[in-house]
């Protein structure tokens, strides 16, 4: 945090730095609020950093909350500053204000957040802390927003997030996102793309056994790397109307298993360490049905946004196709959940399966 200031002097402390900039090719733009709200963690920094990316895209103004329940004494600090983004000759510049408070002081958030918000714009709130857990504060950031965007990393008992996600949904006129959802984009679309045809769509419907390969090098900042394919699994069985019968989990490989209205499916997802890949993310998925056609979808290491794609059976084998990725930087996926309009059914689909899963110990 850059040298803090009292709250009331907020507005006055970005008048008196836009004021300086006066006469240079800084020009300020501002498109929509967006209110980080998290807990004093090692993921400040990721966060921040996706605040920076997401300015390149599109201005606005950023208002970061950290809060530190460790802390008892009463403490609330707040500060402001300029981020900017090259656009050709000129600066993009945004203002960005941080508030970081102790737990006495919690409850001021809310009013001193509110009148920093500028009014006739949308408000996205991301909400990069574990919604199953009663927060008062959170709830009324909430009620701000438009669009409120979570952060699945966040939660330990992922079946859990899933149930306080769709309670949000039932409490809130504001659309609902998820930071691991977009994530999974690329996959969704190159999977809706390879079977959109009726007969291409049978045969996934005749699936057998599905192995899902992700990257389970952690980071900081990312830890619960099997969510991303925990998500594209569960998506398949949502739209397709599969029923889970089980999960199994030995050692590091975690099975679902699904009842489906030809025969049983088996879903395998698999850890592999890659440093070419961000963590979480799906590195591949192999699909086998039962009038053994194979497909096998695979992320080139040398170039991670390519996918190389073969389908082959006992009768044919077809000329393997790419598919191409969009490029994988921090941030980029809170710019396409801010992209969309409205809550996804297909996600609400997806986190209602998850939703009644018994098991709690399925985030890695």
């Amino acid at each position: 945090m850059v040298e803090t200031i009292h709250p009331t002097q907020i507005e006055s402390e970005l008048d008196r730095i836009w004021e300086s900039y006066q006469g240079t090719n800084k020009m300020r733009a501002c498109l929509f609020n967006l209110i980080i709200y998290s807990k004093k963690c090692q993921r400040v920094e990721y966060l921040n950093k996706v605040a920076q990316n997401v300015i390149e895209k599109f201005p606005s103004r950023i208002i970061f909350i950290t809060y530190d329940n460790t802390c008892s004494s009463q403490d609330l600090k707040t500060a402001v500053s300029v981020l900017t983004a090259d656009e050709g000759e000129n600066e993009i510049a945004c203002d960005m204000i941080e508030i970081d408070v102790c737990s006495k002081d919690h409850p001021r958030v809310p009013f001193v957040v509110l009148p920093h918000i500028l009014p006739d714009l949308p408000v996205y709130l991301v909400y990069a802390d574990d919604p199953t857990q009663e927060n008062p504060i959170a709830t009324q950031l909430e009620q701000f927003a438009s669009r409120i965007i979570f952060d699945s990393e966040s939660a330990t008992n992922l079946p859990a997030f899933a149930k306080a996600v769709l309670t949000h949904h039932d409490r809130t006129t504001a659309d609902i996102a998820d930071l691991n959802w977009a994530r999974t984009e690329g996959w969704r679309q190159l999977f809706a793309n390879i079977f959109k045809s009726q007969e291409e769509l049978n045969h996934f419907k005749h699936a057998t056994d599905i192995h899902i390969h992700f990257n389970s090098l952690e980071s900081v900042a990312l830890c619960h790397t099997n969510v991303q394919a925990i998500y594209l699994q569960a998506w398949f069985a949502a739209q397709l109307g599969w029923k889970l019968s089980n999960i199994a989990k030995e050692k590091e490989l975690l099975t679902f298993i699904y009842e489906t209205e030809h025969l049983p499916v088996l879903v395998f997802l698999h850890p592999s360490k890659m440093h070419e890949f961000s963590p979480g993310r799906i590195l591949s998925v192999e699909i086998q049905t039962d009038h053994e056609i194979q497909y096998s979808l695979r992320r080139n290491p040398q170039c991670p946004t390519h996918v190389l794609i073969e389908k082959s059976s006992p009768d044919l084998c077809s000329l393997p196709t790419h598919f191409v990725f969009d490029r994988d930087v921090s941030g980029q996926s809170l710019v396409r959940e801010i992209c969309h309009k409205g809550t996804s059914q297909h996600y609400t689909n997806m986190i209602k399966l998850l939703s009644e899963i018994k098991i709690e110990s399925l985030c890695e």
